[in-house]
């Protein structure tokens, strides 16, 4: 079980946590991990210290983008050459003083699994020189070539991006004013695609770069204020794509050919000396995204999925349940979606789409079974995992060497109990539980919470004929479908923008810092275009917020999975009336027929009461699933650290060869090849 490795990875977890401690300051959490609600959008443009920092900006430098070719080629030979001297001797006050003079004092260096077998952001040049500087000498990062196939726009594999603020409005006038203030520096920056070479295998990455005034030498220079390192692909058994993939024959003369039909039935059937290495607890998208991964480095994973088919997560849920995203967002490993797909999924299409991939790569898959027990043992590193067959009631007993919890970002469904809830006539479901409101036409519901799962019900009882009331007891941040979405993709996840693995990079490439203000910026161009729709909820008695220091929906997702409605008619329909609001006020108790709110109002006469409550950190699934011995070592799941990084999602969980798995389409779609590294890297004892 390459106890090694493990052990590497932890010293060097350690020393990092450790420096975390000194490094960190606590305004940065303070300002950008956790920054306070707000409820009015940011009203200026991007402050350039985002990207200038506190070096004098020199745009002339890059604005001629021919010029850029010399400047950006000796920025790369510099940085090999850093990368070179780091290799060789570490941490000296030669390769300090060169990194210093092609990085910002502000940058940051994210990494995943390059230089770490973690998820990092290096926050600022000090952290930079003490902790990647050292790790560089063991992980033998080299070789970072420029790579002018990432992206059609960028044929040379870098191009200058100029920051598109958003258009201020004539009633707008704090955005005319930061204009003003700013004295017409631009927000700009120079962005490299690049390949590179480290000591186990290949990797991608983005970096940008600034044009400044060098506060030492007085010259005009290119400083990168965020740099991006991601391990994509292994050495000694590289990915099964592209030249990789497989020759699918073997010609020539074979006594007992096997046909591709019998070689997959022998793959998929567990037991015995064939086991699965990872077993994988649930079936959505996260689980068959991990699976897929697995899959092309050649390490063999068996899903256990409850329901009866591949893709009943999603069809079993509410019957007008559409994807809110975008198609061009979802996009699944190594397989997209045909350009006939529609914009936006209806769920029942997603579950057939769900079932097909699982078959097209050959995903080894057992449906109708539940996992009751499971058990490992500290000295082998192996599990003992009990699968019950649903139907049967027959139990299988697995020995994987890691077990993946992929049964969504989120937990149990969180219901709430009041007082007398036990004499209430009608019916109290959570939304997870939800149908149709076609089951109470002509009757009349209460829909208790205010982001998306409660709007898109309280729209599916208006228009199966039944009378609403959305109980909303806070605030909502509310972006739409028209403006929201597409604002937050523009030119990136759209069918103008680059392929999805460069889209990917590039997102991932922003550190949280520079991620928060372009999401200031986007919601607040949502909000200018949706300024009508959003006066119009005020006015009906809806509040709304604009996220964690105005980032809007991402910025909440990223932090608390929820708070927030992705419109998609819902709105328009509280703003006429159709939809009721009671807002600021909880339940204080039912009665027979109805509830009595915290402010001593009634709402009388109801057949249903739906719970739109949200759901328990994942850890408690985990409890239900595997027991409280496990479930007490591990760490709870979703939200940011101190570095702006996922918390325990795809990274240790606490527990030894225990892993959660989970996220969008889009967040599966990327982190499922991290998992699936950090996985491998295990199994094969490879270590920086």
């Amino acid at each position: 079980m390459a106890p090694v490795a493990a052990v590497a990875r932890t010293n060097v977890a350690h020393d990092l946590k450790k420096n975390l401690a000194h490094d960190i300051k606590s305004d940065f959490y303070r300002t950008e991990v956790y920054p306070p609600i707000s409820h009015e959008h940011f009203a200026g443009d991007m402050p350039a210290a985002k990207v200038y920092g506190k070096h004098a900006p020199w745009p002339a430098l890059v604005a001629d983008e021919n010029a850029l070719q010399p400047l950006v080629d000796k920025w790369v030979a510099n940085f090999n050459a850093l990368l070179d001297a780091a290799a060789a001797r570490g941490a000296t006050a030669d390769t300090n003083s060169a990194l210093r003079a092609l990085f910002a004092d502000h940058a940051v260096w994210r990494d995943h699994l390059a230089v770490t077998w973690d998820l990092h952001s290096f926050l600022g040049v000090e952290r930079i020189a003490g902790d990647v500087l050292p790790q560089l000498q063991r992980a033998k990062l080299s070789n970072l070539r420029l790579d002018p196939h990432a992206d059609y726009r960028y044929t040379r594999g870098f191009g200058k991006v100029v920051f598109h603020e958003a258009d201020a409005s004539a009633d707008d006038q704090a955005a005319d004013d930061a204009v003003a203030a700013r004295a017409g520096v631009p927000i700009e920056w120079v962005q490299l695609y690049y390949n590179f070479d480290n000591k186990v295998g290949s990797g991608k990455g983005v970096a940008r770069l600034c044009a400044v005034r060098d506060a030492r030498t007085g010259a005009a220079a290119l400083k990168c204020f965020t740099f991006y390192t991601s391990l994509e692909d292994l050495r000694d058994t590289p990915e099964t794509v592209f030249e990789h993939r497989p020759e699918g024959v073997d010609h020539g003369q074979h006594v007992n050919r096997e046909s591709w039909l019998e070689r997959r039935q022998r793959e998929s059937q567990f037991g015995g000396d064939h086991q699965p290495t990872v077993l994988i607890v649930g079936g959505g998208q996260g689980g068959l995204t991990v699976a897929a991964r697995l899959k092309q480095f050649g390490v063999d994973s068996l899903i256990v999925e409850k329901n009866n088919r591949i893709g009943d997560n999603w069809r079993l849920r509410y019957k007008f349940l559409v994807l809110h995203d975008p198609v061009w967002y979802d996009h699944l490993p190594y397989l997209n979606f045909p350009p006939t797909w529609p914009i936006y999924t209806p769920k029942d299409k997603l579950g057939d789409w769900f079932d097909a991939y699982a078959k097209t790569m050959d995903l080894n898959v057992q449906t109708g079974a539940l996992v009751t027990d499971a058990d490992f043992d500290e000295a082998s590193g192996i599990w003992t995992v009990q699968v019950v067959d649903i139907e049967t009631g027959n139990t299988i007993e697995y020995h994987p060497h890691h077990v993946v919890m992929a049964t969504g970002h989120s937990g149990e469904p969180r219901v709430p109990h009041f007082p007398d809830e036990d004499k209430f006539q009608g019916k109290i479901v959570h939304s997870s539980k939800h149908t149709s409101g076609s089951d109470f036409t002509g009757g009349k519901a209460l829909v208790v919470g205010g982001c998306n799962s409660a709007h898109d019900i309280c729209q599916d009882f208006y228009e199966q004929g039944v009378e609403v009331t959305m109980l909303q007891r806070s605030s909502t941040c509310v972006i739409t479908s028209d403006h929201g979405t597409v604002n937050n993709i523009e030119g990136l996840y759209d069918e103008t923008g680059p392929k999805t693995e460069t889209a990917d990079h590039i997102f991932h490439s922003m550190p949280l810092s520079l991620l928060n203000a372009v999401m200031q910026q986007q919601y607040r161009k949502s909000c200018i275009q949706d300024h009508e729709s959003l006066a119009s909820l005020k006015k009906a008695g809806f509040k709304t917020n604009a996220g964690y220091n105005a980032t809007g929906l991402f910025g909440l997702y990223f932090r608390q999975g929820s708070g927030y409605y992705i419109d998609v008619g819902c709105s328009k329909l509280i703003a006429d009336g159709k939809v009721k609001v009671k807002q600021g006020q909880g339940i204080k108790r039912f009665l027979t027929n109805g509830v009595e709110f915290t402010d001593g109002t009634r709402l009388e006469g109801l057949d249903v009461v739906v719970l739109a409550t949200g759901f328990t950190n994942m850890k408690e699934t985990a409890r239900r699933l595997f027991g409280d011995k496990i479930a007490d070592r591990l760490n709870e799941v979703w939200g940011l650290d101190e570095e702006g990084e996922f918390r325990t999602m795809w990274r240790d969980s606490g527990h030894p060869n225990f892993w959660y798995m989970g996220g969008n389409l889009a967040i599966s779609r990327y982190y499922s090849k991290r998992l699936a590294l950090r996985i491998i890297a295990q199994e094969r004892g490879l270590t920086y």
